[in-house]
Order: structure tokens, then sequence, then C-alpha cells
């Protein structure tokens, strides 16, 4: 069901449970006969100050048929439509301004024909801050890695963490269990419980327009992006041994010398993510902090550079280490190849594959990098207001 389906189904719902509870304004106005009953309408929203803008006008007549029904607001009339009976009317725009008036006037007639009209004006919220979807880690028509989380960030703190939880939607074309997780007032992220399952076409959904998201704030669009994983491509890096096992879609295809981080220098271990593809970079030690003047100092031009870590550890070419590939640890950090072997890894590698590096005796630290697979299933779920969650199915595009 797509959200503005949802929203009109929801508006449905809610106008027969206004009707039949009795509670909202019930509006009965100049019957033209008297002497005949007249007709009941419900207008939605039932607010007619502070109404929510995230959802369509629904005028429901509940003992009589609509004989007409004008709408008119800050652009001008609203297009709408009748159901088959036509007791209800539903505007044809799902999202409403913000700030803004709505006239409605719709006339009624019972069973002998009487007419009942009824005069409505709704005023919709006027929010103080309007809070937006400053960016999403994964962009339309893209395809990624297995290993690529959905990053949500605001350019403002949320509050009401649920309310926003609960308008977020992941469809998949193959089913998953995933969660979201708050790591800040700004930033969601969406992840399955293991990896995402290889070519699979991922769709998020964030109707998140009006949606009140703290005191006096509340979402200002609705966005959706569509994109795609690719094979499963998993690189997994053993400090011990000194060897890189390159697995597409659970099968080893390539096993490589490789070496990492010497002592005081050791590769962080822990499962990453590449994050950033580069054909050539020149690696500068001055910008993690050491002088010019340390024996430890360096400056390299490095081809086929594939970032796993903000704070600078790649998987790249080291022609200089080639005699130390495969036997001992020899690199300020980086998981170093032959120029042979870095070639082909990046050429079969994109951003969203998982390197996992094992076996170095320094842990992974959490927010450097893609680091969300590094947390256990339970932990990631304590960040989450409304837990674990099935994905909808959906048909990949051909």
């Amino acid at each position: 069901m797509t959200v503005a389906r949802r929203n009109v189904a929801i508006a449905g719902v809610a106008a027969t449970a206004l009707l039949a509870a009795g509670c909202g304004p019930t509006l009965i106005a100049r019957s033209q006969t008297p002497e005949q009953a007249p007709v009941s309408m419900q207008v939605l929203p039932a607010l007619d100050r502070k109404a929510p803008v995230n959802q369509p006008i629904v005028v429901v007549a509940e003992d009589g048929s609509l004989a007409d029904v004008t709408v008119k607001g800050p652009k001008g009339l609203l297009k709408g439509s009748y159901n088959p009976e036509r007791d209800t009317w539903t505007s044809k725009a799902k999202v409403l301004d913000f700030g803004a008036k709505y006239a409605v006037e719709a006339t009624a007639t019972n069973a002998s024909g009487a007419p009942t009209t009824i005069d409505r004006t709704i005023k919709t919220v006027n929010p103080k801050t309007l809070v937006q979807i400053s960016s999403v880690s994964v962009a339309d028509d893209v395809t990624v890695g297995v290993g690529m989380p959905v990053r949500v960030t605001f350019d403002a703190p949320v509050k009401n963490k649920k309310a926003v939880e609960e308008q977020l939607q992941v469809k998949t074309s193959t089913p998953v269990t995933g969660a979201w997780n708050w790591e800040s007032d700004t930033v969601v992220v969406f992840r399955p419980k293991k990896y995402w399952p290889a070519n699979t076409t991922i769709e998020v959904v964030m109707p998140l327009r009006g949606v009140k998201t703290g005191p006096g704030a509340y979402g200002s669009e609705n966005r959706d992006v569509t994109y795609q994983t690719g094979d499963s491509m998993v690189s997994i890096y053993d400090a011990n041994k000194h060897v890189l096992k390159v697995k597409k879609n659970g099968k080893v295809i390539r096993t490589f010398p490789a070496t990492s981080g010497k002592a005081g220098f050791e590769t962080r271990s822990g499962v990453k993510v590449i994050s950033e593809k580069l054909d050539f970079v020149v690696m500068d030690a001055a910008t993690g902090g050491t002088s010019e003047s340390d024996p430890e100092y360096y400056r390299l031009d490095v081809n086929w550079a594939m970032r796993i870590t903000n704070s600078g550890e790649f998987v790249h070419a080291a022609p200089w280490s080639v005699g130390s590939q495969g036997y001992s640890n020899v690199s300020h950090g980086c998981v170093g190849l032959s120029t042979d072997n870095a070639y082909w890894l990046f050429q079969n590698s994109r951003v969203g594959d998982v390197i996992d590096v094992r076996n170095t005796g320094r842990p992974q630290d959490l927010g450097n990098g893609i680091t969300e697979w590094n947390e256990s299933w339970k932990d990631w779920l304590k960040g989450s207001k409304t837990g674990p969650v099935q994905t909808e199915s959906i048909t990949p595009s051909a």
C-alpha cells in the first residue's frame, strides 16, 4: 500500500470511528425541509485549529448521499473524488499546506431527497520549526554492497523519535528482519540482523511531512529512495595468518597474501564497510599527527585504495611491502596488497562491501566509519523505539 493510499485508509477508518463513537463535531446545518431528518456529516481533519497536514480532507455523510462538496484552499479549489456509494469524498491532495485555511462546504441528501448543507473552516498547524532530511546514505538507482546500512540524517534534533520511526518504512524484494537505531538526536540508521541479501531491491519510504518531531517542530517533506545490492562480497583478513580471503556469495574465490598494522599501529579488528574508492591518493602521516621529523613519518603515492575507517585505514596497493605480505604485519594500520592483487580487489569491489578484520588485538571503535555491524543485535535493538520489523516485500523493477 502506498503512503497516499494508506493515509486515505486511515482517514476513512478514523471517520467511521468518530461517527460510531459520537465524538468530534457532527455537523448539521440549514436543513431545507425541517419535517425530514437532516443528514449528519463529518469532516476530517476533525480539528478546526492546528489541524494536521499529513492526511487528506475527507467528508463523510453518515446517513445520506453527498450531492456536492467544495473545498477551497490557499491555492484555489481542491480536486477530490467520491466513493462508489457516494457517502465519502476525499481530496486528491493527500498532504495539506502548513498554516493554511481550508473552507469546506458540503451538501448531502437523505432518503427522501431533503438536502442538508454544512460549512466548515479548517486551519492547519503552523510550525515554529520545519525539520528536513539533510541526507540519506544511499542515493536513488545505485548499486551498493550488502554491508551498507540506511542512514537518515536530519537538520535539527528529533525529540519524538518514536513518532518519526513509526513512519519510516523499508521494503525489499527479499524480505529481511531489521530495525532502526537512533545513533543521535539527528541520525537514525536501519540495518538487517545480518547483511542485506545479495542482488536485492531496497526501497526506503520516509513520509515525514507533518509528523510532529518535537515541541513546535514538524517534518517538512516526504522522500523515497530506491536502490539495489550487488553480489555479496565479504573479504576476511586474518592478521595472524596474514591472508585476505575474498568471498563472493558465500564462496571463497580469491586468497591474497597481505599485511596490516605493526605493533603500535595495529589495524582495528572488526566488521568494516568500504565507504570510498580512490584509484590514486597521497597518504601523508602528518594528517594523523605524525611530525615530519618522526622516524614513522611517511608520504606515499598510493593506488587502488578503498577506505574502511574515517581515521585513515584503507585496503590498498603496497608494492613496497610485498616481501612481508603473507608473513608479517608492517604497515601503519592499512591492509596492504601487491599492486596486481589490490587492482583486482578494487575492480571487483564496490562501496558497501564488507572487509572483516580479525586477530589484531585492537578493537574497532564505533562511529569510526561504517561500524554498525560491530554491535550485537541485542545492543542494536536498544537504540530502536519500535523494535525489529519484517520488511514488506516488493517486486524488483525490470
